[in-house]
């Protein structure tokens, strides 16, 4: 609980805040490494449809050493993981779980091989090193036109052995 020291303080001392301008320079599209930094996710969502997914965003940092926009964040144009019997739309999250060799439960069910893919969380892929294509997504909606950087894995890079 708070004293009422604490209380006159917070109204007494000048707080900082902040607004950063936003970067507007453009990253060239291309092929970069950098890493995996962050994830969002919305689960069980109702797609147009009708189906339930729930969508995935890695956040991706490309690599501070690359000549084109050291530093820079961009996000992932989005996995999605389609759940019920709609097992074959899960086709690019499959290939996106094997790029970033996440392992696989394999079942055998009335003679057909499935795989149950696993919800993405944090733990499971921050810090990976990747390759990623970044292009741009662009769409017009009420609030006018909107173009915006989105990346794609590529694939995992491996580790260089120190030996």
């Amino acid at each position: 609980m708070a004293t009422i020291d604490d209380l006159i303080e917070d109204v007494t001392t000048e707080s900082q805040a902040y607004y950063e301008e936003p970067d507007e320079s453009e990253i060239p599209e291309g092929t970069y490494q950098g890493k995996i930094v962050a994830l969002t996710k919305k689960m069980n969502k109702r797609t147009k449809r009708g189906d339930r997914c729930d969508i995935f965003w890695l956040r991706y940092q490309i690599n501070e050493d690359s000549p084109e926009s050291p530093g820079k964040l961009v996000r992932d144009s989005g996995l999605f993981r389609f759940r019920g019997a709609v097992g074959e739309r899960n086709i690019y999250y499959k290939q996106a779980l094997d790029k970033l060799e996440i392992p696989l439960e394999k079942k055998s069910i009335n003679g057909k091989i499935r795989y149950l893919l696993p919800s993405l969380s944090i733990d499971m892929v921050k810090g990976k090193e990747v390759l990623i294509n970044i292009y741009y997504d662009e769409w017009q909606d009420g609030r006018g036109h909107h173009k915006i950087p989105v990346a794609k894995i590529v694939k995992l890079i491996k580790e260089k052995d120190d030996n």
